[in-house]
């Protein structure tokens, strides 16, 4: 059985953002805006997604 992903695009720069938001595109992959990381769906990384909604989109 695979596990399941999500497939999370960067849309909104980096550069002025808060610290501890950085670190959570970081923590996902994320470097590059309209870079696309395919994570696994779990409770951490809803988490992660959740604290940078405004410069992310979620495809499930």
């Amino acid at each position: 059985m695979s596990k399941p992903t999500l497939k999370v695009t960067l849309t909104r720069s980096l550069s002025g953002r808060l610290k501890d938001h950085q670190a959570c595109a970081a923590g996902l992959g994320l470097r590059k805006i309209n870079q696309v990381v395919e994570v696994e769906d779990n409770q951490c990384i809803r988490g992660m997604i959740n604290k940078i909604h405004y410069m992310v989109r979620v495809e499930g």
